[in-house]
């Protein structure tokens, strides 16, 4: 599977969240028959510890994220992380490889809060949607 990059601030504006996260259990189950590509399988429980984005119709983001083993994230419980997603149509979070705000010289799919430069943080405030 090839994974596609985009830059940063595309990425950003196409979520349609973007959380400061502490990933807190991941747990995988069988593949999930009614999903779009049938590999929604992995449930992720997180910690936000400071929203950048989120849909203005929810006050909050679930604790709760969806995901898939295509394209794995390789997080591991117990760090933070920069991740985003998209909301489905039922309400719920999803986060994809594919699709994740990251400085260019971070090359793994999803960056580490620690290894984040404190002017890619700012400059990531300034995207617009």
């Amino acid at each position: 599977m090839k994974i596609i990059v985009k830059p940063a601030k595309e990425t950003y504006v196409d979520a349609d969240w973007v959380s400061r996260i502490k990933l807190l259990r991941q747990e995988i189950g069988q593949l999930i028959p009614d999903s779009p590509q049938g590999i929604e399988n992995i449930k992720y429980t997180v910690e936000h510890i400071e929203v950048f984005k989120k849909p203005s119709s929810l006050r909050e983001l679930s604790s709760e994220i969806s995901g898939s083993t295509l394209g794995n994230l390789l997080m591991l419980e117990g760090n933070e992380y920069l991740l985003c997603g998209r909301m489905k149509e039922n309400g719920k979070l999803s986060c994809a490889a594919c699709g994740q705000v990251k400085p260019d010289e971070i090359y793994y799919l999803v960056a580490k809060w620690n290894d984040i430069p404190a002017a890619f943080i700012e400059e990531m405030k300034t995207f617009q949607s």
